[in-house]
């Protein structure tokens, strides 16, 4: 352990069955969707999995992969372990993570009844039993085959077969995922198990196969690859849904049972059955960091071998606290990597502040999750999926330029930032007095936390730079022309879109971003025009506040915050209905008067007015187009970056702009 670091319990050594891990670190389960389509492990995936492991963590996981080529699989571009002619490519991926001190383990999973239908070529989906009526409609609709003792004996020895492909590929560990209500979770719930023979019923029957399964591996295997199994330490259904799902006593029944057979346990939350849950399992901006830490604590004094728990650990104070507490022997913190992939390294040399933050935005996850299953991006880390493209980070520019960027957002300090790294004169003006731009407003409200520590560390990181910066300057043209640059990046932003709809000026209308930040204040009830992420957030922090606030917008229901990650979407819908916010879709406001908004609906053609203190404008952005001409057009080499480039923005996109560009020049 350096000793220059002040996280003195995190980065000690710990003994897991017969390994020793360098730290309590643990990359949990991250699936990138970089395998080919039959589950064969890339260069890609060799590449992404290494710059985890360059990490620092102790403990590295490969994404949950599926243990046969049969009904297992849930993902499209996720490893498979069904054939021998996998080992060979997997191999590769494991020497990547040994190059870095860090062992390699990677979640074994069977989907059961959630197994994904493109991929079964035909066949029936298998489970303990037919799919319940409450399983998620993306699960419906497709046949479910009851498992008889020949399909249950084939699964678990396709399970034993599947970690000897890990011995053979040079795993140090394997995850038996048993949570999440995959298969082995099906088995084990008492609404999902129906079954009437020795694998349903009691607790001891619906336990059965999972032992059976944990046996079989490490009578098989035991001596030669640690094994550890993941949980949901709590299904987090809906208050009241399936209330016997959530009995914590049997958990430990369970837990108890299967320790003889493992070297470690791992915690997480949720029930996939019910994809409301799903917001725990990968917890967003909108729930407290930590979210499932309590159920590592309250399971720790009942077992024997070390646990593990992840859940929105974002940083490394948060981590080693837990553990300096006991209430944890390891901690995963999976996006906190993909944020910072030197994150481990910094924190234990005792350089936390140049630590990039995770938003927590859950960007990574949306892309992943069907129906996308596109290969894992990071918002503010532009390298995460591009690790062959940028094998060496930035390598330094052949020839060095003078660069003036105008504007000091999120895509001028990414923009600041690359091109000082890669040896090139910057100089940075904004009009403001600081830097940040849109940041300062889309981090107003109190549930934005994780964004103001990423804005904060971005200005740190721009103003520290070795970049020139000019605060409170407007440019002008005449101003470039005196600077004379090589290049310019112009980065304005954008301004508020009015649209022409009758009294949308008047005094008692606000943009949402004033509304956010406090600098308008509005009554009691409010009428939130368009109901995007920037409405639904503005409209959630108002009624926090005890404000009556309706939303209204021409988007279908099916369309509401379309764009966003589903992760997200889910704990926005259950705020918005648990703070009784109303949304009126397919409506089309046609007028606004000091008192009231008049709004038409689409689908009754009726025309309705509303009541209302104020009206607030969360209907988007739309650049300074004669800015951005008059700007862009004085030195040839001129790029529009972020909002004012005209195509669709957020953080993520700035920050690309930022960084790609500034590698064109």
């Amino acid at each position: 352990m350096n000793r220059n670091t002040k996280h003195t319990h995190i980065f000690q050594p710990i003994r897991v069955g017969r390994l020793t891990l360098k730290n309590r670190i643990v990359i949990p389960p991250m699936m990138p969707c970089l395998a080919t389509p039959e589950g064969r492990s890339t260069t890609e995936l060799a590449a992404f999995i290494g710059r985890l492991a360059k990490s620092g963590a102790g403990l590295v996981s490969f994404g949950e992969s599926s243990i046969d080529m049969d009904r297992a699989y849930d993902h499209i571009a996720t490893l498979n372990l069904g054939s021998d002619l996998f080992v060979p490519a997997l191999a590769v991926a494991v020497e990547e993570v040994h190059r870095y001190g860090a062992k390699a383990t990677i979640e074994l999973s069977h989907a059961g009844a959630l197994a994904y239908e493109v991929l079964l070529n035909g066949k029936a989906r298998i489970s303990p039993s037919p799919a319940p009526d409450y399983i998620a409609p993306l699960y419906k609709g497709h046949r479910v085959e009851e498992m008889d003792q020949a399909m249950i004996d084939q699964v678990k020895q396709n399970f034993v077969d599947a970690v000897g492909r890990c011995v053979q590929a040079g795993f140090d560990m394997v995850s038996i995922h048993s949570g999440h209500g995959w298969l082995l979770g099906q088995f084990l719930s008492p609404s999902f198990n129906q079954r009437t023979d020795k694998y349903g019923g009691s607790l001891e029957n619906r336990m059965r196969f999972p032992l059976e399964v944990l046996k079989a591996i490490h009578d098989a295997y035991g001596d030669q690859i640690a094994l550890d199994m993941r949980v949901s330490g709590h299904p987090r259904l809906p208050e009241g849904m399936l209330p016997d799902e959530a009995n914590f006593e049997e958990l430990i029944t369970f837990l108890q049972a299967a320790e003889p057979y493992l070297d470690m346990m791992n915690f997480s939350a949720g029930f996939i059955p019910v994809l409301e849950t799903g917001e725990y399992m990968i917890p967003s901006y909108l729930l407290p960091h930590m979210t499932n830490a309590e159920f590592a604590e309250k399971a720790k004094p009942h077992l024997h071998i070390p646990i593990s728990v992840a859940g929105s650990f974002v940083t490394v104070d948060e981590a080693d606290e837990f553990i300096a507490q006991n209430k944890s022997d390891m901690v995963g913190m999976g996006r906190a990597c993909l944020a910072d992939n030197e994150v481990f390294i910094k924190a234990e040399q005792g350089r936390d502040d140049e630590i990039r933050p995770c938003m927590r935005c859950v960007y990574c996850a949306g892309r992943i999750q069907p129906p996308n299953f596109k290969s894992i991006r990071c918002a503010v880390n532009p390298l995460i999926g591009r690790e062959l493209e940028y094998p060496d980070m930035l390598s330094m520019a052949a020839k060095k330029r003078k660069v003036m960027i105008i504007g000091g957002g999120p895509a001028g300090m990414e923009a600041c930032q690359r091109l000082t790294e890669l040896g090139h004169t910057v100089l940075l003006y904004e009009k403001g007095p600081e830097l940040g731009g849109m940041l300062h407003t889309a981090s107003a409200q109190s549930f934005k936390q994780d964004l103001v520590q990423y804005m904060r560390w971005m200005i740190r990181q721009t103003m520290e730079c070795n970049a020139e910066i000019h605060l409170n300057t407007e440019v002008t043209e005449q101003l470039i022309r005196e600077v004379n640059p090589d290049v310019v990046f112009v980065a304005v932003g954008a301004v508020p879109l009015y649209p022409a709809i009758p009294g949308m000026t008047r005094e008692n209308v606000a943009w949402a971003g004033d509304v956010d930040t406090k600098k308008v204040k509005v009554g009691e009830t409010v009428v939130i025009a368009g109901s995007g992420l920037t409405g639904t957030e503005c409209a959630i922090a108002l009624a926090q506040e005890g404000k009556k606030v309706i939303l209204v917008d021409m988007v279908k229901p099916e369309d509401f915050l379309k764009g966003t990650s589903g992760l997200v979407i889910l704990t926005l819908v259950r705020m918005v209905q648990e703070l009784g916010i109303e949304i009126h879709f397919q409506s089309v406001i046609k007028n606004v008067t000091k008192d009231s908004v008049t709004y038409y609906d689409e689908v009754t053609q009726t025309e309705h007015t509303i009541r209302c203190d104020n009206v607030v404008n969360a209907l988007g952005m739309t650049l300074d187009r004669d800015l951005v001409e008059r700007l862009g057009s004085v030195v040839p080499q001129s790029y529009l970056l972020g909002d004012c480039s005209g195509k669709a923005q957020n953080i993520l996109t700035a920050v690309l702009d930022g960084f790609t560009y500034s590698k064109r020049i």
